[in-house]
């Protein structure tokens, strides 16, 4: 299943998020259905057990984080956690779809996740900056757009 990424400011998320049903749906699955259009034939749900390996696995800005990553921000002295799951940053019980929209969420305001957010990959105990994992060609086109 290949679905293309598109970027979305805070506020269309949470707008997403409140239409949300259950946890197991995409934001696909949440548009179509804001949008009065039958789940498409040409991405079926997996039956259980299908699955690709990586599925849960979140991706973007050349990021690869493995379901299972944990996250942590420190803003305003308090410390904020979460996870990767099923391709989200799912951060307070709500799902997000960027670094950028996880820390605007727990904010409450505009923020560039990329600088605070921190990830501990699984099966490691070391906590790295995110910004120290992205590509090279990711950060000089991010300089370029800031």
């Amino acid at each position: 299943m290949q679905y293309r990424q598109i970027e979305i400011d805070v506020e269309v998320n949470r707008w997403i998020e409140s239409k949300r049903t259950s946890f197991d749906q995409s934001h696909n699955d949440i548009l179509r259905a804001e949008a009065g259009l039958q789940r498409s034939p040409q991405y079926p749900p997996a039956a259980p057990g299908e699955e690709p390996t990586d599925a849960g696995a979140w991706a973007g800005k050349g990021v690869t984080l493995p379901a299972g990553t944990r996250l942590r921000m420190t803003y305003n002295g308090e410390i904020h956690t979460g996870r990767i799951e099923s391709g989200s940053w799912v951060v307070n019980g709500a799902r997000h779809a960027s670094p950028s929209a996880a820390a605007g969420a727990v904010a409450g305001v505009s923020l560039n996740g990329w600088i605070y957010w921190e990830v501990q990959l699984p099966g490691t105990g070391k906590w790295q900056p995110i910004s120290k994992s992205r590509t090279t060609v990711a950060r000089r086109r991010v300089r370029r757009v800031l």
